[in-house]
This record gives structure tokens, C-alpha cells and sequence, in this order.
């Protein structure tokens, strides 16, 4: 099989890879995470696709193509893909991750809940990081636990559909020993920072986040083939507001640290992994 292009939208996707079948041209479309890819099955007809595909790249709203679908009657071109498209929300959530991932997503709304509702005070809880020295290793939960607290509705929204997203790929591709490896790693070492640099008030799973943006980006840049990947421009998008977090810019009082040193977490993992092969 030959990989020909990665459209980020199916439709565009699809609509080739029907023109291309009614050109004899016999393929199949492969989903990642955030694109598309046309697969050749059969190399010899690469220069009669890579035309097309220039032609189609130049003006993919011409009518030969918006019909092609309808010509070729296709309804099982690349099932996999329009199923996953297609699927209710609740299906979707749940195909896309693993049982870690749900399962720390789950966690986090119910200590939420918890904390919303006036349960417990998050900060001066036994899931709070130690408030001083020397560390109560009989209670050494406390290096991971603040990963799982979270003040506000933003804080918890955006921090878990980030997890549910990239944990979610890293999980389906990797194992669900590594996303564990991963959290465990990142947790404990943005926790710390964020305790030495600023102090023990602090909470939530960005640091882990943060992580799982750096190793995704870096392994997907070390390794084109992988389907654990996150597009430059996001990375850079997201890089942007951790250099804001800095700035003190923005509406709200962020773990700035944790921030920098789980992404750095999350790049040395990735590069381990890499050279190890993992």
C-alpha cells in the first residue's frame, strides 16, 4: 500500500477517494486523529493519483468531484472513518479513549462535584499537596492527588477535554501503561515545581496536560508514520498560552510552572520512548 495525502476534512477526503475510484484507481481512507489519509493498494497507479491529486488540490469544488459520490454509489468506502463521524456523541466519548482515560475523567467530575457543593475545602484536603517540610512520605499520594482538584468550571472543562483528546490517543496507540507512566510522571514532577517555586496552593491537571501536548507533538515529529501526533500550529497556539500564563496576562491565576514543567516532562518522555523504541 502507498499513503498519498492527509485531508483534515472527510469530506474532501472522501469526495477524492470516490473520483479516484471511479478513475479505476483502487483505494481506501485511513482516520487519525486529526486528518485523513488516502492509501493506495496498488503502487503502479501512484503517477495516475499524484495528477489527480494535483487537479483536485487546484479546484476541489469542481462538479466531477461534488458528484463523484454520487456516481460511484459508494456507501462502504472507508466504514471505519464515516461510522466514527457519524456516531452520537455518548459513542463517540467512549470509542475515542480507554478505561484510564474515562476513568481519571470520571474522577475528576465527581472530586468537582464534591468541591462545588461545599464537601470539603480542596486546599486543606488529604488530596492537597503537603503545605511544608519535610514531605510525610506515608502520605506520598499528595505528590499525584492535586492533579485531580480542580476551582472552576473553565479549570475542569478545559483541562479534561484535553485529557479525553490527546490521553485518548495516547492510551488507543500506546497502551494504557504508558498514558499511566505518562500522568504519573508529569504529576509529580509539575507538583513539585509548582510547591518549590510558589507554593503549596494549587491544583488541577494542567501540568499533566501540558505533558501530554509536549509528547504528543515531539513523538509525531520524531515519528511521521505514528497516529500519536498534534499538529504545529496547535502546539504553537498552546505553547502561546503558557508564555502568557508568564506575562500575567490573563483572567485568572494559573499554575505556571506546573505548566512548563510538565510540558518538559512530556518532551523528554517522548524522546525516551523514541530512542528506546518503545
Amino acid at each position: 500500500m502507498t499513503r498519498l495525502h492527509r485531508f483534515e476534512h472527510l469530506r474532501l477526503a472522501q469526495a477524492f477517494s470516490d473520483y479516484l475510484t471511479g478513475q479505476k484507481v483502487k483505494n481506501s481512507i485511513e482516520h487519525s486523529e486529526f486528518s485523513y489519509e488516502i492509501v493506495l493498494d496498488d503502487e503502479r497507479q501512484l503517477p495516475i493519483a499524484e495528477q489527480a491529486l494535483t487537479e483536485f488540490l487546484a479546484n476541489p469544488t469542481q462538479s466531477k468531484y461534488l458528484s463523484a459520490s454520487w456516481e460511484s454509489g459508494n456507501t462502504n468506502s472507508a466504514p471505519e472513518q464515516l461510522s466514527y463521524a457519524n456516531t452520537d456523541l455518548f459513542s463517540n466519548f467512549k470509542q475515542h479513549a480507554g478505561i484510564l482515560t474515562h476513568s481519571l475523567f470520571i474522577v475528576c467530575c465527581v472530586i468537582y462535584g464534591l468541591i462545588a457543593f461545599g464537601v470539603f475545602n480542596p486546599l486543606n484536603s488529604f488530596l492537597a499537596f503537603y503545605q511544608q517540610q519535610p514531605f510525610d512520605y506515608l502520605q506520598s499520594w499528595r505528590f499525584i492527588t492535586p492533579a485531580l482538584l480542580h476551582f472552576s468550571l473553565l479549570h475542569i472543562v478545559f483541562n479534561l477535554l484535553w485529557w479525553w483528546q490527546l490521553g485518548g490517543i495516547v492510551e488507543k496507540q500506546h497502551g494504557k501503561q504508558r498514558l499511566l507512566l505518562l500522568f504519573l510522571f508529569s504529576a509529580i514532577a509539575s507538583n513539585l515545581a509548582q510547591f518549590f517555586v510558589v507554593g503549596p496552593y494549587f491544583g488541577g491537571l494542567s501540568g499533566v496536560v501540558y505533558a501530554l501536548i509536549g509528547y504528543c507533538w515531539l513523538f509525531g515529529q520524531l515519528d511521521k508514520s505514528s497516529r500519536v501526533q498534534l499538529p504545529n500550529g496547535m502546539f504553537v497556539i498552546l505553547l502561546g498560552w503558557l508564555v502568557l500564563g508568564f506575562i500575567d496576562i490573563l483572567p485568572a491565576n494559573l499554575a505556571n510552572y506546573a505548566h512548563l514543567v510538565g510540558l518538559l516532562a512530556g518532551l523528554l518522555l517522548a524522546l525516551v520512548c523514541h530512542k528506546l523504541k518503545l
